[in-house]
């Protein structure tokens, strides 16, 4: 943590080397990724900083109606039902994603009945943990 006491999260790679990232921020806040590219920036960063550090990445989010919706990759995210959505999320954490943030525009469903469905479906089934408490098993 900085002297002013706020977080410092690098987006992508800020014209800097991975290590002088690793070094000076408090976490990695990276684009979007296939969970193939995902697994390998999360090692990436694990081991530039011992496990010590987050990473974090925002997701374009379409929530499907339909609960039982297959999960669908669209440009800087996905589209997906909420049970799809709770795997694909699983297996993020288990990747090494400590924190997603959602972008919930455009959809065809109004934000309040996604942000319910997503308060009361999942986020529950996700424990808030310690960053340096992050899964990070490198599959």
């Amino acid at each position: 943590m900085h002297r002013a006491g706020i977080p410092i999260a690098v987006a992508g790679g800020a014209q800097q080397t991975p290590d002088w990232i690793a070094e000076h921020a408090d976490a990695s806040l990276n684009y979007p990724r296939e969970l193939g590219a995902l697994r390998l920036k999360t090692r990436e960063w694990r081991e530039s900083t011992d496990g010590r550090k987050p990473y974090l990445t925002p997701m374009l989010l379409t929530l499907q109606d339909d609960p039982d919706a297959p999960a669908h990759p669209i440009r800087l995210g996905l589209s997906t039902g909420r049970k799809a959505l709770v795997e694909h999320l699983e297996t993020m954490a288990d990747l090494g994603v400590a924190h997603v943030s959602f972008s919930l525009r455009p959809n065809d469903r109004p934000v309040d009945e996604l942000l319910h469905e997503l308060a009361e479906e999942v986020l529950p089934r996700f424990a808030a943990a310690p960053v340096h408490a992050a899964r990070g098993s490198a599959r």
